[in-house]
């Protein structure tokens, strides 16, 4: 996994640091390994497409660098190399819909290493779920993934999908640095267009997690991207996925008290995951 994000970001408050950091470049790699615990089954003893899963990071790796000199870098760094050794467990069901995530501590938010977290894990599923009753090349598909951790209630990306072509499948790079062809694979090749959507102008855009804080927040949040998937034809595996996406954020927290603050910024970021080959 290679994902690279820049956050350019302008907070406004009671508090304020003229001189802080307003843009940060993470680069991070990471090489994990995924284990089925458990499938859950329909009321005809069937599998239903719901799994919990574990995730152990063999490797964690990033570099962060900002516009300005900001101590937290380095912790940055080493809250991403903390990964490495531990696992994760989580639930995807057949939508493609992520849950109950255990196992990572720390803060959360936009950069942070549980939104990396999520957004790898996204990646992994729901971008590549087709209708249940199968896909032909050409066909055209939608579906809409809540982001619960915002702090405005009500975004949804929106995915629309098109199943684009066949050919053959391509495995993360090998030693020499290129792309290890899967022995006798043909993969669907899936596009996958995003955007970022919430809700009606004038609704309440507090989330209930935030509301219980005594805190209540507006603005806007917006944002869209690609996704570009590669999906085995044979043994319905996701073999690649590129993501490339830019988000725009403009919103304010307040609290019961009066204390208020706005923060502004945008997030561009690129990702691409690959399975490696298999190990001799």
């Amino acid at each position: 996994m290679q994902t690279t994000t820049v956050t350019e970001t302008h907070h406004g408050g009671a508090v304020r640091d003229p001189q802080g950091p307003t843009k940060m470049t993470l680069v991070w790699n990471a090489i994990t390994r995924l284990e089925v615990l458990a499938m859950e089954k329909n009321a005809q003893g069937q599998p239903d497409g719901t799994m919990r899963l574990r995730s152990t990071y063999e490797k964690s790796e990033a570099t962060a660098e900002s516009g300005s000199y900001d101590p937290e870098a380095d912790g940055i760094e080493a809250k991403y190399r903390a990964f490495e050794g531990k696992s994760f467990e989580f639930t995807v069901d057949a939508a493609g819909q992520i849950s109950n995530i255990e196992g990572f501590e720390g803060g959360d938010g936009p950069g942070s290493p549980a939104d990396a977290i999520r957004a790898s894990l996204g990646q992994l599923s729901s971008r590549t779920n087709g209708p249940g009753e199968g896909i032909v090349i050409g066909q055209t598909w939608t579906s809409d993934l809540p982001v619960p951790t915002a702090p405005l209630a009500g975004l949804i990306w929106r995915s629309r999908s098109t199943y684009e072509r066949n050919e053959s499948c391509q495995l993360a790079a090998g030693k020499a640095g290129t792309p290890v062809a899967a022995q006798g694979e043909t993969c669907a090749v899936i596009l996958t267009k995003l955007t970022l959507v919430g809700s009606r102008p004038g609704h309440d855009r507090t989330p209930d997690n935030y509301r219980k804080m005594g805190l209540t927040t507006a603005g806007t949040w917006t944002g869209e991207g690609d996704t570009l998937s590669y999906v085995s034809l044979s043994s319905g595996r996701l073999v690649t996925v590129t993501q490339s996406s830019s988000e725009q954020m403009d919103f304010t927290v307040t609290h019961e008290g009066g204390d208020r603050m706005t923060y502004q910024g945008s997030v561009q970021s690129h990702s691409h995951l690959a399975l490696l080959p298999p190990t001799p």
